[in-house]
């Protein structure tokens, strides 16, 4: 799990700069945000729908939080939610109409994401930020997308396959007639 804090307060509460901004946070900022996501890749298939896990420890209502989903590779937004609305003037082109922040669990923290039809390209490194006026935080989630077993198979692969069973039933079925 990857962990980032920073405190706005340490500029207003720390100005001598003789601790660092961690400890300043720590000591002057009691409601750090601390965001967690899973310590294994989560795993789904092409055109299934999945939930990125992610959330609030401890437990915190989030529902008037700035929360952002990106991609790692290219800090592109894939869902943006800031203070009870989803925000999608920044979204990336390839998760329009195809992302949703769970709203149930936003009170108890949960800043889980859907993504509906999943694609080959949707595999990959996400991060879930957090941030509110005092604090920010994220977490990492690793997507792995697998094609279903037949996806790229060959029409006429399927048909040789066929073919090649009926014969082997065929043969079986004269030795023992």
């Amino acid at each position: 799990m990857h962990l980032l804090t920073h405190s706005s307060h340490f500029a207003t509460h720390c100005p001598d700069n003789k601790i660092t901004p961690l400890l300043c946070a720590l000591l002057h900022c009691p409601a750090q945000l601390r965001v967690e996501g899973p310590d294994h890749p989560v795993t789904a298939t092409v055109g299934q729908d999945v939930v990125l896990p992610c959330h609030l420890s401890p437990q915190r209502n989030a529902r008037s939080l700035d929360i952002r989903w990106i991609r790692d590779h290219i800090s592109e937004t894939v869902h943006h939610y800031h203070n009870g609305e989803d925000l999608y003037g920044e979204q990336m082109g390839a998760y329009a109409g195809r992302t949703e922040l769970s709203r149930d669990g936003l009170s108890a923290g949960s800043l889980d994401l859907r993504i509906t039809g999943l694609r080959p390209s949707d595999d990959g490194r996400y991060v879930c930020t957090v941030e509110d006026a005092d604090a920010y935080n994220e977490a990492v989630v690793d997507l792995e997308v697998s094609a279903p077993f037949f996806h790229n198979t060959q029409p006429w692969m399927v048909a040789l396959v066929l073919v090649l069973v009926l014969l082997a039933v065929s043969i079986g079925l004269g030795v023992y007639l």
